[in-house]
């Protein structure tokens, strides 16, 4: 009971209190318990390591034991009988000790290859998993985060049309503005009101998108800092990247492992061909007793005793195969077509990789410079915007020149938003497409992250 308290009480302090916001490493530190997907792959790699003691197995001696025990009991009668009558029991054992040990097969050898081949892909395919399950958690924690800020411009949106709205009635009402002007600041008024819901709803579906992967719905979690370094991946080369993708990433190791298997796997169903050679011993020992009450002439005969028999042998067996129908050959051709399946695999992987990679690479500078054009236009933006409503207010500007104006506010903030964001994601994914990506790099992302 003490070890059950400690582990719920271990486990009450784990979890987010009500209130607290959450960071991007524990919502990943959740996934990597909570995560169906990821949990899937874990008991897959296990599944296919056990492979290599299974097959390694096949060329280790094997020793069966047998034990026969009996007991027989015979009644004779009758005048053709060599005794007149009488009983016979015999009480016994067979204990037999068999050992085979492979000495020589190329088909054992090959399969143990495979699977060690099998065992080396699936610790790669689970790094790779690793690594998209930080991308996923990433992914979906900043999604959320750009849903928020959608809101919040959303709902400033709104505000602002709203006082904009309230002036130009009261204006109207004055003589000063045409029903047209409040009919067009009423229609901008109507559709920020549904953009609002819209954004709401979408923060909604996707937290519930990262409860998924989490198994917890998280209320808050922390805010990008606006001091975020935005800086180029280094190294500053595209190149040096599609380097390190080409040596480092866990989903070309995957693959070239399992062209690997495939390889041993033709030289194992090849074995077919060839001769097998195993060693044998044996022991045998047979006991039985005898007990007999049988009269011959009316005059008892007494033949009871023990005998034991024991039996050793030892030997080889070597087995030639000769002709299996074509069995063997189609085998082994079906192997090589498997081979060649694999080797297009791997090669579409490692293109798709390489592709990745040069694309993340180039995002991510594009993003930078994205964002400080972002910063710019929205400050440009709220200039024009003041200006804008300025000549309104004396009658050189129109209405709709006004809501336009607040459109592309609107917008510029929505883009920075997702510039930003955009940035962090396609920095993982290119450390992703490395294979350099690490618990440490949310960590740092970590640090920039603050509680609201």
């Amino acid at each position: 009971m003490t070890k059950f308290l400690q582990f719920l009480v271990f486990s009450l302090l784990s979890l987010p209190s009500l209130g607290f916001s959450a960071n991007l490493a524990q919502v990943y530190k959740q996934a990597l318990i909570s995560d169906p997907i990821y949990q899937q792959i874990i008991a897959a790699t296990l599944s296919t390591k056990e492979g290599v003691p299974i097959s390694f197995s096949t060329l280790l001696p094997s020793l069966n034991a047998q034990l026969l025990p009996s007991v027989t009991k015979q009644a004779i009668s009758g005048a053709a009988s060599t005794f007149q009558a009488g009983t016979q029991t015999n009480r016994g054992y067979v204990f037999n000790l068999n050992l085979n040990q492979t000495v020589f097969d190329f088909s054992k050898m090959a399969n143990l290859l495979g699977a060690r081949a099998l065992s080396k892909q699936a610790d790669a395919a689970l790094s790779a998993a690793t690594q998209d399950l930080m991308v996923r958690v990433s992914k979906a924690y900043f999604t959320i985060l750009q849903d928020e800020d959608n809101l919040a411009y959303s709902k400033a949106n709104k505000t602002w049309l709203a006082k904009l709205l309230d002036q130009v009635k009261q204006q109207y009402r004055v003589g000063l503005k045409t029903m047209t002007d409040v009919y067009a600041t009423q229609a901008n008024y109507d559709s920020a009101v549904a953009n609002t819901i819209t954004a709401y709803n979408q923060v909604q579906n996707d937290r519930e998108n990262l409860r998924v992967i989490t198994g917890q719905l998280y209320e808050q979690i922390n805010k990008l800092s606006s001091g975020f370094p935005f800086i180029s991946p280094q190294p500053n080369s595209i190149e040096a990247w599609v380097k390190k993708a080409e040596l480092q990433n866990w989903s070309i190791k995957a693959e070239q492992f399992a062209v690997t298997n495939k390889l041993q796997n033709i030289r194992q169903q090849f074995a077919g061909h060839l001769p097998t050679l195993n060693a044998n011993a044996g022991y045998s020992n047979n006991y039985s007793y005898t007990s007999q009450s049988l009269y011959l002439l009316g005059r008892p005969s007494d033949q009871s005793g023990p005998t034991r028999t024991i039996t050793k042998n030892i030997g080889l067996t070597l087995n030639l195969p000769v002709f299996q129908g074509g069995y063997v050959s189609a085998e082994t051709q079906k192997a090589r077509y498997d081979y060649e399946n694999e080797v297009q695999i791997l090669e579409q992987t490692f293109r798709q990789t390489l592709n990745i990679t040069r694309q993340s690479y180039l995002n991510v500078s594009a993003s930078i410079s994205k964002i400080a054009a972002d910063k710019q236009a929205i400050k440009s933006a709220e200039s024009a915007l003041e200006g804008m409503h300025e000549g309104y207010r004396v009658g050189t500007k129109t209405i709709v020149d006004v809501l336009q104006q607040q459109q592309n506010l609107f917008n510029a903030q929505k883009n920075y938003a997702q510039d930003r964001y955009d940035y962090v994601i396609n920095l993982l994914v290119l450390k992703q497409s490395a294979g350099t990506l690490s618990g440490t790099d949310l960590e740092a992302i970590n640090e920039w992250l603050k509680e609201e």
